[in-house]
C-alpha cells in the first residue's frame, strides 16, 4: 500500500547502492522519514544483487572514500575487516607497473589506507549500518515509473510494487538509481528542461574472476596493477586481496580489444600484458567462480547544472556522473557526492519550504571535474576512444610535466607517495606544482 501523506517531512531516494546509501544518510539528518525505493530484494549477505551487473567487477575504495565512510558511519572499518574486508597501505602494499618499470614503495607506514574487498562485502556493510537508522524505510522489489508533479515541483513518485501501481509522496526526492537512470525521459515528459549529455566511450572491456592462489603464496603486496599506456598499449590487469582469502582477477582492454570469458584465453590474454608479473601469479591459481564480464564503461555526464529543475527534486551518483571504472573513482566520487549534498543541504534546507536543487547540481559538477577530467583525459589519449576530448598545448605540455615525474616517481618514495595523494582525492592537480616537485622533474 502506497505510504500515506502526513505532516511528516520525507525524503525518497531512488535506489538502494551506494550512491543511494550514502544519499539516505545524509538525508536521514534533515527529513524525519527517508524512504528508500529499490528494484530488487536487497540480500541479506555479501552476494552480488541481481541489479547490479558490476557487483562481480573489482571496486577501489580511494583513501578519501574510506575516510568519508568512517565519518558518516563511524566504526565501519572495523565492521569490514571484522566482515573479511583486508586493511592495506596504499603507500607500501600498492604495486603498479606502468611505462617500463614499477613505482617506488614505502619501508614504513604511508597513512594512506583504506580496504580491499568486493562490491557486495561492501555495500552489506553499508546497508547494516543505513538500517540502524530509526527513520529510514525500504521499500524493495519496486520499480519507480514516474515523479509525481505539481505546479512544477516533485512531491513524490510513481511506483509499481507486486504488479499494482501506486504512489509515495515526499517533500524531497533524489535519483540515485546509476546508469540505469530514467530521469532524463521522466523530465521531457513532464514538460521540463532535459540536460544535455556528454559521454566519452573508450569501449573498454572487462573480465573478472575470483581465485585462490597456490597455499603458501606470499606476496608483498595487496594490489597488483599492471597499466595499460596509451596509445599503444591498450590491455592492463589489475589483482586484488579480497575476503576468505580470495583475489580478484581483472583484465581488460580498450577500443574493444576485449580478454576472453573461458580460461585458457583468460590466461594467453594475461600473458601478453606488458608484464609477466600478473600472469605468473594467476597461472596456477584455483577458480572460485566463473568468468564474467562487463563492458558498460563510457564515461558520461549529464548536465544538470544547465537547467533548472522542478522544486524538490535532485540527481547524485552515476546518475549524474558515471565514470570510466578503470580508475576505481566510483565509490569516492559517491562518498564525495553525499558530502557535498550534506553542505548544500546545511546550507539550504527548511522545513515546510520547497527545496529548489539547481545549486545544489552546480556545486555537485565542481566536485566532479577533477575525477572527470583525469578519466576523459586519460581515456581520449587512445585513438579508438569515442568521443575524445581533443588535445591542447596546455594540455600536452602538463602530460610531458606528468610523464617526467612518474619516471622520478619510480626511484622516488615521496613523489610516488605524492601521486597517490593526488589520485586518492586527498590533494588537488596544484599538488604537482609544489616548487620541489618541479625541480625534480627537470633534474635529468
Amino acid at each position: 500500500m502506497s505510504i500515506p501523506e502526513t505532516t511528516t517531512t520525507s525524503a525518497i531516494v531512488i535506489g538502494g547502492s551506494i550512491a543511494g546509501l550514502l544519499t539516505a544518510r545524509v538525508l536521514a539528518e534533515y527529513f524525519e522519514q527517508v524512504i528508500i525505493v529499490e528494484r530488487d530484494q536487497l540480500p541479506k549477505t555479501a552476494i552480488p544483487c541481481r541489479g547490479v551487473p558490476q557487483s562481480a567487477q573489482p571496486h577501489v575504495l580511494f583513501t578519501l572514500g574510506y575516510r568519508i565512510l568512517e565519518e558518516l558511519f563511524p566504526g565501519i572499518g572495523k565492521d569490514l575487516e571484522a566482515a573479511g574486508a583486508v586493511p592495506i597501505d596504499w603507500g607500501r602494499e600498492f604495486h603498479y607497473f606502468h611505462q617500463g618499470s614499477w613505482n617506488a614503495t614505502c619501508e614504513d607506514d604511508s597513512g594512506l589506507v583504506s580496504v580491499t574487498c568486493t562490491r557486495p562485502l561492501l555495500e552489506a556493510t553499508i546497508r547494516r549500518h543505513v538500517a540502524k537508522l530509526s527513520n529510514v524505510e525500504w521499500l524493495e522489489n519496486t520499480k519507480v515509473m514516474g515523479l509525481l508533479n505539481q505546479s512544477d515541483q516533485i512531491i513524490g513518485a510513481r511506483y509499481r510494487s507486486s504488479g499494482e501501481a501506486q504512489e509515495v509522496q515526499a517533500d524531497f526526492t533524489v535519483d540515485a538509481s546509476g546508469r540505469s537512470t530514467e530521469t532524463p525521459r521522466w523530465l521531457q515528459e513532464m514538460g521540463s528542461p532535459v540536460p544535455t549529455v556528454t559521454i566519452i566511450n573508450p569501449h573498454l572491456g572487462y573480465a573478472t574472476q575470483l581465485l585462490k592462489l597456490p597455499a603458501g603464496r606470499q606476496t608483498d603486496w595487496k594490489v597488483m596493477l599492471v597499466s595499460q599506456a596509451a596509445p599503444h598499449l591498450p590491455r592492463l590487469g589489475y589483482l586484488a586481496a579480497v575476503e576468505g582469502g580470495e583475489w580478484i582477477a581483472t583484465l581488460g582492454g580498450y577500443g574493444k580489444n576485449y580478454p576472453p570469458l573461458e580460461p585458457e584465453g583468460f590466461l594467453k590474454f594475461a600473458s601478453s600484458l606488458a608484464h609477466p608479473a600478473f600472469y605468473e601469479a594467476i597461472k596456477d591459481a584455483e577458480p572460485v567462480t566463473e568468468i564474467k564480464a562487463h563492458r558498460a564503461t563510457a564515461n558520461r555526464l549529464y548536465h544538470y547544472e544547465q537547467v533548472k529543475l522542478p522544486d524538490g527534486f535532485a540527481v547524485i551518483g552515476d546518475a549524474v556522473c558515471a565514470l570510466c571504472p578503470v580508475y576505481g573513482q566510483g565509490m569516492t566520487v559517491s562518498a564525495m557526492s553525499a558530502l557535498v549534498l550534506r553542505d548544500w543541504l546545511k546550507k539550504h534546507y527548511q522545513k515546510g519550504r520547497p527545496l529548489n536543487a539547481s545549486s545544489f547540481q552546480k556545486q555537485l559538477l565542481k566536485s566532479l571535474q577533477f575525477p572527470w577530467g583525469v578519466v576523459t583525459g586519460s581515456d581520449s589519449q587512445f585513438p579508438s576512444t569515442e568521443g575524445a576530448v581533443p588535445a591542447n598545448l596546455v594540455a600536452g605540455l602538463f602530460q610531458k610535466y606528468i610523464e617526467r615525474l612518474i619516471e622520478q616517481s619510480k626511484e622516488d618514495t615521496w613523489i610516488h607517495i605524492r601521486f597517490t595523494e593526488v589520485a586518492h582525492m586527498l590533494k588537488s592537480p596544484a599538488a604537482f606544482f609544489d616548487p620541489r616537485l618541479v625541480l625534480k622533474a627537470f633534474s635529468f
